[in-house]
């Protein structure tokens, strides 16, 4: 950023507190737009918003950028007591109407987040406020219960070893820009309220089901009205979310769905574009008088296709809906001889014996930096259903589904599908998967509405269930098989609710419908997209150290992750490790565990801050441990503990 003012602390008033956010004022005369991110995540250190290349780009165009703490976070007044809720768009609403009011303000205002900041910034949307011209949300979901319950499943990785508690170890440090006025009393209360908060982990603990509390927390999506440009990736958690919230949107919407974790499209493991370039210029059209941009497809996405020599290979394609397994889906029957399209397969009962670590083979998707991993050895732990070889590739673009007949052994019944692509070599890569508790009979999670309640099955009775598949576009190609894998478990991605067992899968009433079609030979596309190369401004994210684990003594299958990171703050130098642990016994849920701990270290010149939160979830109990130490001094000790019924 050049030829940039900086003001660290700019007070905005509401009407129950005090928002705190940086100004990035860029070196133009004359007022301009504004552009907000409101952010939980600390604008002056996790989010480090002088160094954000996104902040930077903006500003270099002539913005004014506004990266703001979110009421209760950070440099802002008070304590969230749970997140998702209807009051951080009210809040965010009055930031951007006092932000269209400002003299060095063109009155026209867009945001933009990532992850639980682009959420903020469709609630904000939701409220209408004035001067708000449109907005970026990027890896943002819009139902809340699906960011941590998939298929009503509880996402065990996900929810319990990596987001939940990452918002406990946030209220323990002290806002790290100590130059504002009565920095030392905001932290002080946040401390003195932390000890009578519920961590949000056992909030959602409390609440396995879609009830009042997560309804409550869905966007309103129906009443956004501003322009959306909205990004998901095929292995992010939002995905499919994303498609489904941009198509309930009024407006001018547009989607970029690559193959991304939950990276920025300039970060991506692969198909890396000029997202800066991309939201820069959507930014001009709708915050400019006269802004100047061609129109795009309303979807533009990625198309896999891994080749020997290159396995993320693939290619930039658009369209302007999103297929679904109502629309024209090959549907492939599971039978005695594999899959079929032609109902040749002879019908077959075939049965999954109990083993509660399949999965760690195929949770790339879910571990942030990380990458696929061939697949073989959960799939010879699941149910599984191939094709021959193919001889003409077949194309997968959409979101399909699996209907499957089981036969369950207890009361409930977790299925996992995976839709598998296995190399002339052998090898496989996950394509898309899915997940769903069988015993939730009805919509599990309609949005702004409470969802389905668990009806006990009957074991030994069969039952139908309709499994959804995330949302991808991968090319199947010729000499490579397409497989279905069905099991009742995918470790830890999900954790299987008590009384999940074992099942028999009746394939004669069982099919996987897929949208997409067969090509002669290998496709040629002729509805390609473009976009520029990336600018590479952002630095390589960090990758995890992981591991998969066996004890060849009592047969606990153990997944492990670290990370760690430093940075350089206006003032301070931010430190940052986390180890996540889950285990599992092959044969037991009893012995299902996740541990977490994170801990931070702020050191400023005259002095550090060290903070750590160690989490544990089991089948019966979670507990939380808080420590803030000063220059070794312990400064704060809380524990909490709380019954799991699951």
């Amino acid at each position: 950023m050049s030829d940039v003012t900086v003001h660290d602390d700019v007070a905005i008033p509401l009407a129950d507190g005090t928002v705190r956010a940086t100004r990035h004022e860029p070196a133009v005369d004359g007022p301009q737009p504004v552009v907000l991110v409101y952010t939980p995540y600390h604008k002056d250190d996790l989010s480090d918003t002088r160094s954000d290349p996104m902040v930077g780009s903006l500003v270099d165009a002539g913005y004014e950028v506004v990266v703001a703490d979110a009421v209760g976070t950070g440099a802002s007044d008070g304590l969230v007591d749970q997140p998702f809720t209807a009051d951080e768009g009210r809040h965010g609403a009055a930031v951007v109407e006092w932000l269209a009011d400002r003299s060095w303000s063109n009155g026209r205002v867009g945001i933009v987040g990532k992850s639980y900041p682009g959420t903020t910034a469709l609630e904000i949307a939701a409220e209408n406020p004035d001067g708000l011209a449109a907005i970026v949300p990027i890896h943002a979901p819009a139902r809340i219960y699906d960011a941590y319950f998939d298929g009503g499943t509880l996402a065990f990785l996900r929810t319990c070893g990596q987001w939940a508690p990452n918002f406990e170890y946030l209220p323990l440090q002290p806002p790290a820009n100590r130059t504002v006025e009565g920095w030392a009393d905001r932290w002080n209360d946040r401390l003195d309220a932390l000890e009578d908060r519920e961590p949000f982990l056992f909030q959602y603990l409390d609440h396995l089901e879609k009830d009042e509390y997560w309804a409550a927390k869905d966007v309103p999506i129906g009443d956004i009205s501003v322009p959306t440009l909205a990004v998901g990736g095929y292995r992010d958690a939002f995905g499919g979310g994303t498609l489904d919230y941009a198509d309930r949107i009024d407006a001018p919407t547009e989607v970029i769905l690559g193959p991304w974790r939950h990276a920025m499209p300039e970060q991506g493991e692969t198909a890396r574009i000029d997202f800066l370039g991309e939201m820069e210029a959507w930014f001009d059209h709708h915050l400019h008088d006269g802004g100047d941009r061609e129109s795009r497809p309303e979807i533009r996405y990625w198309t896999e296709r891994p080749a020997d020599e290159d396995r993320l290979a693939g290619e930039w394609r658009a369209r302007e809906t999103w297929p679904t397994a109502d629309d024209d889906a090959v549907g492939f029957d599971l039978g005695r001889d594999g899959l079929s399209t032609d109902g040749s397969s002879a019908g077959t009962t075939d049965r999954w014996e109990v083993d509660y670590s399949v999965g760690t083979a195929s949770i790339g998707f879910e571990i942030p930096g990380g990458t696929d991993l061939d697949t073989t050895p959960d799939d010879d732990r699941s149910l599984t259903y191939e094709t021959a070889p193919l001889e003409d590739a077949f194309e997968l673009t959409g979101s399909g589904e699996v209907g499957l007949e089981i036969v369950p052994d207890g009361p409930t019944q977790l299925v996992a599908v995976r839709v598998v692509d296995v190399a002339p070599d052998g090898t496989g890569r996950l394509v898309t998967h899915g997940v769903t508790r069988a015993e939730l009979d009805g919509e599990v999670d309609p949005l702004g509405e409470q969802g389905a309640t668990p009806e006990p099955l009957t074991a030994g009775e069969p039952h139908s269930i309709d499994v959804s598949l995330r949302p991808t576009s991968h090319v199947f190609e010729p000499g490579h098989t397409l497989r279905v894998a069905v099991s009742g478990a995918f470790f830890p991605y999900v954790s299987p609710p008590d009384g999940s067992a074992g099942f028999a899968l009746w394939t004669a009433g069982s099919a996987c419908h897929l949208p997409g079609q067969f090509h002669d030979g290998s496709p040629t596309f002729d509805d390609g997209a473009a976009f520029d190369p990336p600018q590479d401004v952002y630095e390589e994210p960090t990758a995890p150290d992981w591991e998969t684990a066996v004890s060849h003594t009592d047969d606990t299958v153990t997944v492990s992750l670290e990370q760690s990171y430093s940075k350089s703050l206006s003032g301070a130098t931010f430190e940052y490790e986390t180890a996540t642990t889950a285990s599992v016994e092959r044969g037991t849920l009893e012995t299902e565990t996740m541990d977490r701990r994170t801990a931070t270290t702020l050191s400023f010149p005259t002095e550090s801050i060290q903070s750590e939160v160690h989490s544990s979830v089991t089948r019966s109990f979670a507990s939380m441990q808080y420590g803030v130490d000063r220059e070794g001094e312990a400064l704060y000790r809380e524990r909490k503990r709380a019954a799991v019924d699951r």
